[in-house]
């Protein structure tokens, strides 16, 4: 309903993001028939230690329990796996032009071309008419840095391949 109290709010239609969302496309479509999906896809290698740090240091912060004896390995790669679980199960339930999937590697290398394509393939108004304001807030990102993780233990790097390997083979990325 806050959702829905927004979209009349502002008259135009909410952009979420949400990554938990990813393994809701079945109930979003029931509350949302008309809704639109984007999904960006990222090399699960580079995902698993930006979730390790997300959760490790933000998490606590939010939370009234401890969690500083979380086996967050474990968690993030059932997580992970249960999210694009039903992502795979779901996806097809998306009308046709209310989809448009792109990988993360892509985007950081032609965000502007990438949106154009996105603004196409979900039969967006004209990109034109914000392309200037794209390209505007990717030049004021021109000085942002990702953060750099340590490489992932064998072990780890083994777990992810084997148990993400849907992820991988769905967009191509390598196992090893």
């Amino acid at each position: 309903q806050f959702f829905q109290k927004l979209t009349f709010q502002q008259g135009k239609p909410l952009i979420i993001k949400s990554p938990p969302h990813t393994g809701r496309i079945k109930l979003l479509l029931e509350m949302y028939p008309d809704a639109r999906f984007v999904h960006i896809h990222r090399n699960p290698y580079a995902v698993f230690p930006s979730f390790v740090h997300t959760y490790a240091t933000g998490l606590p912060f939010g939370r009234l329990q401890r969690t500083d004896q979380i086996d967050w390995t474990e968690r993030i790669i059932r997580q992970y796996q249960e999210l694009h679980d039903a992502f795979f199960e779901e996806r097809s339930l998306i009308p046709a032009g209310r989809f448009h999937e792109v990988g993360y590697e892509e985007l950081e290398q032609d965000p502007v071309g990438e949106l154009s394509k996105l603004y196409a393939a979900l039969d967006l108004p004209e990109f034109s008419h914000v392309e200037a304001k794209v390209q505007n807030y990717v030049q004021s990102l021109s000085t942002y840095r990702k953060n750099n993780f340590p490489e992932l233990a064998p072990d780890v790097r083994q777990r992810i391949a084997s148990e993400w390997r849907r992820c991988f083979e769905e967009w191509g990325y390598p196992l090893f």
